[in-house]
């Protein structure tokens, strides 16, 4: 042993056994970096702990190892100043007070160095030190604060030699705040700097003589350890909010600091949840039936670990299953379908190498044969073109999306498309479904999650990983009624946590007396007691102090323990997300002049990422990051200023290796640029690359909104323009076009006034700009909105204006539209003539530009009009010539141009059996040309036609048909049409309530997607069930609402059977002033609107206000129209309204007329109303 030490402050010898410099008085004593222990100065090892003393030098290469490079820590700042110092240099010589302060600073700063912190630097006669910086540990505030009370005593005890030898001493007053800074290189120093370090050198001012004042954060993470006052918020210099803040009286226990940490987790306490997770995948098997399990817990609680196990168990019992699994991207929800995305990529083994036309190929060859087995080979091309648009590999020549395709029916297509495939998939092997992360997930992808659990047929169990943080964004979801369960991942009960930590020690070959500490620290939490055991297991035991309070900061020290290039690696890895591909980092390991594959394996070895899955890139692994949390910390440390420019690199990146087909990924450009410009601009970044960043930003985000709004992800959509729009500058031309399909947008979410207000902003421009087609444009846009609102007058006035802008043009389409619209606007009015002639102008403009589709719709409406005039020949005329151009143009046209001519039979001439036949024909073509939405319609109007002339196997045959159908697809707003004729069918059983409860629906049904035709029938099918039941004030309610729907849509003629139910429920309750009121206004429209049904209607209306004589009368005519129909149950019910009005003269005849009704009503099926029949003779 050496009989004498170097003083470590000025190298002055001192005897072996000296615990202070004999030269200036500073320590001699060596303080254990892990335990806090003193030791002689000549001790290597700590004589408490056996650790190493080298946290001197571990500290000075950990600053010389951070190199130039900034990077956000969260740190401890503590100030210390020497209060009185300026008056004691007054009084002594320069060189005593230079000698007196250092003799101060020098033990102040041991202290500092015996709590694991580091001098920053001395001010005067301050002291600023930092706990954190370059090298963190999991309990740096708590440290800080050790070191200010250890100062505070070190102060104290020099004060008992300095009042002797000068009259007075040096109280010390100390101020501790822990908050994020950065930190790097300023000069040649390695310093921190930010609001943090302001704050902490403010609380060291308010400070009392001898005291110690800590910051809000500091006291949380520390209030363990010690214990504080609480003082009034401090009004501080520089700050304008007074700052919480909290005085150190004690510490708590005199143990010291400590070292903690961490490894690979085993399975403890989820038992049950895995037994329930192989029971719920059994019952899905066996019953070849879908289930959704959602598990929701905390970040690190094992969902992740319990999802592997259940993998694992079913390869163990050789279940035959095909796992998909996706994972939602931690960028947030404007990823629109990311992780079936991956599904699909990794199913059809689709590369992000792959060319449009290989990734279709793939597609088609893997889901294709699967897909045929059930459906034709152009239903099979159109299931797939959605998921090729997915995955940004549709055909150049792939039909584009129509605009009468709206967001709802598209959106139902795409995930009808969806659902065939998994289902398709299905039969070969159960399904498992993996979505991890959906907390993160965009809406539509949790649309599609929930679709999925109610429409699949087939064994598909969905095993949904959350987020406490998704039940707030979709608080429903833990309700989802049937085939749904979801599971709460709760921590570890203490005795498992203790278990699964002694499994951990035991596995990684260590061993501690700190078990109980450690399982209560780790709050249950499997991947924080993962982590301290590997902690332990590389640097040794500690005491429990020293545990860290949170996964974050823990993992922010097992990331400082990483070599210079590893922390390098994982930062920029960070920025790629969490799962990344070697090719992204070689750049950066070619420049270190780094070994890439020894660095990803010594990462790999130390636990910070593990092997991806399936590669998406080509001829390369895919990697992750082992859980998010490390992700998050790694990219939290980076500067703003870095992170900018990495996500400008990454972006560059996904742009070479997506090549032609970047449009697949433009959500996720989107995100990189997007963020590269915001951090940009925060940093203040020179103006021409923040320009450079901005562009790409907003051409990407437009591109991203593109993307999602062809895939009816409308809210998706929308964020992605909103964000467009804010990377744009206030007089760059691309925030109108940007402005403009937000409106578009806006309109599809049924949010009119937005849409709107989007539209006047761009019209105002491009009228200032004459560019009279783009105004012309938006003034049908606007008016089509109107429209949606009921505001028909005010849409015709912008169809009107456009079409005065544009109509001495050259012909064109966008003129063609906007007579077309304005056509059915007129008709909606009820203005016929001029319906008749902007429909004549549609028709001769299309017939110019060889438009036959164009053509077809305007010989549509056409025939529309002279229906409603009452002029059927023209009517049918026009209807035929519509379907003839439409069969010689489109096979969809022709579709909705039969299905048009069978309504106009069906209601303006009543030729059921002309309109039966084109309602048969359109169904025939639409099931060939695979167009579900027509089919069920067509199906539903077959039904209709079947319930009038009473043939109930066939309306409950077709009605089933097309229920099934809207069932199979997932064509939910369909169901209204179903809905309906199931609820006439429970009527015609005298089931009222059933039946009240089935046009209940229907019309909820038809409102949510806007169908007011469907919505009219249901409501008035409703209060025929009300009345029925002597509900009249229901009844009266619900033809109120009918009627509403029937003035919004323009639906004139069945606004007449709306007037005349009112006159009969009022009627009924003996209200007859409204009775009469609403018969005349049936028979005033009757006379407008030349239909069968509304003269029958009317008819029926004046029989049952009118005078005896003429309402007997009214009522024989009414029975002879609907017998002349053909509609038998209407005309009982002529009979029995018009036997009531006999028994107001003639009981014989009336007995006689109320005997046929109640016969026929018997032979219908009607009971309840033959029962009823009946009664009226008894009476």
């Amino acid at each position: 042993m050496a009989s004498e030490v170097s003083c470590p402050t000025c190298g002055a010898a001192s005897p072996a056994e000296a615990r202070f410099c004999m030269s200036c008085g500073a320590s001699l004593a060596r303080s254990c970096p892990a335990c806090g222990a003193e030791s002689p100065a000549q001790a290597r090892f700590c004589m408490s702990c056996g650790a190493a003393l080298e946290a001197g030098a571990t500290v000075a290469a950990a600053v010389e190892d951070s190199g130039p490079s900034e990077e956000r820590r969260t740190v401890t700042v503590l100030f210390a100043d020497l209060s009185g110092y300026t008056a004691v240099s007054e009084r002594l010589d320069h060189e005593t007070v230079k000698a007196l302060t250092e003799r101060c600073l020098t033990r102040l700063a041991a202290e500092v160095d015996r709590f694991g912190g580091r001098v920053d630097k001395y001010i005067g006669d301050n002291v600023m030190a930092v706990f954190g910086a370059p090298v963190a540990h999991e309990n740096d505030p708590e440290r800080a604060v050790r070191a200010a009370f250890g100062m505070q005593a070190a102060m104290a005890e020099l004060n008992r030699g300095i009042a002797p030898e000068f009259g007075f001493e040096l109280p010390l007053r100390i101020g501790v705040n822990t908050g994020e800074v950065l930190a790097g290189r300023v000069g040649d120093a390695y310093t921190v700097v930010g609001d943090t370090v302001n704050v902490a050198a403010r609380l060291q001012t308010a400070a009392p003589a001898g005291g110690i004042l800590v910051g809000e954060r500091t006291h949380r993470s520390s209030e363990a350890a010690v214990h504080y006052q609480e003082l009034p918020p401090l009004q501080l210099k520089g700050k304008a909010d007074p700052v919480p803040a909290w005085g150190a009286v004690e510490l708590r226990d005199a143990d010291q600091p400590r070292e903690r940490p961490i490894h690979g987790a085993a399975l403890v306490g989820r038992d049950a949840e895995l037994s329930q997770l192989e029971t719920i995948f059994e019952r899905v098997h066996r019953d070849a039936a879908p289930h959704l399990v959602t598990v929701v817990g905390q970040a690190g609680v094992g969902k992740s670990r319990l999802l592997l196990e259940l993998e694992r168990r079913l390869a163990q019992q050789h279940t035959p299953t095909r796992l998909l699994r996706g994972r939602c991207l931690a960028f947030g929800s404007s990823v629109v379908y990311w992780p079936l995305a991956e599904m699909l990529r990794a199913e059809c083994g689709i590369l992000d190498g792959d060319t449009g036309a290989q990734a279709r190929s793939k597609l088609a060859e893997r889901l294709g044969p699967l897909l045929s087995t059930r459906e034709d080979e152009g239903q099979v091309e159109r299931r797939l073109a959605p998921l090729a648009r997915l995955l940004g590999a549709e055909a150049a020549d792939d039909e584009p999306l129509t605009e009468q395709e709206d967001g709802q029916s598209g959106r139902e297509s795409f995930f009808g498309a969806v659902r065939a495939v998994l289902e398709a998939l299905a039969q070969e092997r159960a399904l498992l479904l993996a979505w991890e992360d959906i907390h993160w997930a965009d809406e539509g992808t949790l649309d599609l999650i929930e679709y999925l659990s109610q429409w699949l047929r087939a064994p598909v169990l969905q095993v949904a990983l959350a987020r406490d943080e998704l039940l707030e964004r979709r608080p429903s979801w833990s309700t989802l009624r049937r085939m749904a369960t979801t599971t709460f991942l709760e921590p570890l009960a203490p005795t498992e946590v203790r278990q699964l930590i002694e499994g951990l020690l035991h596995s990684a070959g260590t061993s501690t007396e700190l078990p109980e500490a450690l399982a209560e620290r780790s709050g249950g939490n499997p991947l924080f007691a993962e982590a301290m055991v590997q902690r332990i297991a590389e640097e040794g035991s500690a005491t429990a102090a020293e545990l860290p309070d949170t996964v974050q900061g823990l993992l922010a020290a097992r990331l400082d323990s990483l070599e210079r290039f590893e922390r390098q690696l994982v930062a920029h890895a960070a920025v790629l997300g969490r799962t990344f591909w070697e090719s992204a980092l070689e750049p950066l390991a070619t420049a270190a002049g780094a070994d890439l594959g020894a660095t990803l394996i010594a990462l790999r070895d130390k636990d910070i990422i593990v092997p991806g899955e399936a590669g998406q890139l080509a001829d390369e692994r895919e990697l992750a990051f082992k859980h998010v949390l490390i992700r998050d910390v790694a990219y939290e440390m980076l500067p703003k200023a870095v992170r900018a420019h990495k996500h400008a690199e990454v972006g560059a990146f996904i742009e070479r290796r997506a090549g032609e087909r970047s449009e697949g990924v433009v959500a996720l450009l989107a995100e990189h640029y997007g963020r590269a410009a915001t951090l940009a601009a925060e940093v203040r970044l020179e103006a021409s690359e923040l320009a450079e960043l901005r562009a790409k930003a907003l051409e990407f985000s437009e591109a991203a909104g593109d993307a999602a709004a062809s895939l009816f992800a409308n809210r998706e959509a929308l964020t992605h323009y909103e964000a467009a729009a804010a990377f744009a500058d206030p007089e760059d031309p691309a925030l109108l076009r940007i402005a403009e399909k937000c409106g578009d947008i806006e309109l599809r979410l049924g949010r009119v006034e937005p849409a709107i207000a989007a539209w006047q902003r761009c019209l105002t421009h491009y009228q200032g700009q004459q560019e009279l087609e783009h105004v012309a444009e938006l003034h049908r846009k606007i008016g089509a909105a109107l429209a949606h609102k009921g505001e028909r007058k005010q849409a015709i006035e912008h169809h009107q204006q456009g079409i005065n802008l544009i109509k001495d043009l050259a012909p064109s389409l966008a003129l063609v539209r906007l007579y077309e619209e304005a056509a059915w606007l007129y008709m909606q009015v009820g203005d016929n003539m001029l319906a008749i002639y902007a429909s004549e102008k549609a028709l001769r403009l299309a017939e110019t530009l060889g438009e036959a589709r164009a053509a077809s719709r305007a010989h549509g409406i056409f025939g529309r009009v002279f229906g409603r005039i009452g002029d059927t020949v023209k009517a049918r005329e026009n209807l035929e010539r519509a379907v003839a151009l439409a069969r010689d143009s489109d096979a969809g046209e022709t579709v909705l141009a039969l299905l048009a001519l069978g309504h106009s039979l069906e209601h303006s001439e009543g030729d059921y059996e002309g309109a039966s036949s084109c309602y048969e024909e359109a169904l025939a073509l639409a099931e060939r040309i695979g167009d579900v939405p027509a089919q069920i319609e067509l199906q539903s109007a077959l039904a209709q036609l079947a319930f009038y002339r009473c043939d109930w196997e066939e309306v409950t045959r077709a009605s089933n048909a097309g229920a099934e159908l809207a069932e199979r697809e997932g064509l939910i707003g369909k169901l209204c049409l179903s809905n309906t004729l199931r609820g006439l069918l429970r009527w015609r059983d005298g089931d009222l309530e059933s039946s009240a409860q089935l046009f209940t629906v229907a019309d909820e049904l038809a409102e949510r997607v806007g169908w007011s035709e469907v919505s009219f029938s249901a409501l008035i099918g409703l209060a025929v069930t009300l009345r029925d039941r002597g509900d009249f004030a229901g009844a009266e309610q619900a033809l109120g609402r009918a009627l509403a729907v029937c003035e919004r849509a323009g639906l004139i003629p069945q606004s007449i059977r709306v007037h005349a139910a009112l006159a009969l429920v009022c009627a009924l309750a003996d209200r007859a002033d409204a009775a009469a009121e609403a018969a005349e206004r049936a028979t005033s429209l009757a006379a407008r609107v030349h239909e069968p049904v509304g003269q029958a209607c009317a008819l029926e209306a004046q029989g049952v206000v009118g005078e005896y004589a003429d309402a007997v009368q009214a009522l024989g005519e009414a029975r002879t129209a609907w017998e002349r129909l053909g509609r038998r149950l209407d005309v009982a019910r002529c009979d029995m309204l018009l036997g009531r009005r006999l028994l107001e003269q003639d009981a014989d005849a009336a007995a006689e007329v109320l005997a046929r009704a109640a016969a026929a009503y018997d032979g219908l099926g009607v009971t309840h109303l033959a029962e009823r029949s009946r009664e009226l003779v008894a009476a």
